[in-house]
């Protein structure tokens, strides 16, 4: 889950869940769906609401609001969930 704090500053955002897949042969993929910050935190000052405006890939881009922020982490507070296969 992000913070308010945490899209001051970070740069880049993961969404839902990271994973860590080691191969029968010990080979590690990591799969991450990454998001780069694309522009500034909007936050106003009569309600507590913020967005931050981020870009996937060449085409895509979002918000990431406090209504949908559980479903978001920062790369630093990414922990990959582990499977083996």
């Amino acid at each position: 889950m992000i913070t308010k704090e945490q899209t001051l500053t970070a740069n880049e955002f993961h969404h839902g869940k990271c994973v860590k897949r080691i191969g029968p042969r010990g080979g590690v993929t990591l799969l991450v769906n990454r998001w780069r910050r694309n522009g500034r935190t909007q936050i106003w000052k009569t309600r507590s609401e913020w967005v931050v405006p981020v870009k996937h890939g060449l085409r895509d881009y979002a918000y990431v609001t406090e209504r949908d922020a559980d479903m978001w982490h920062t790369a630093e507070d990414c922990r990959p969930v582990e499977e083996r296969s």
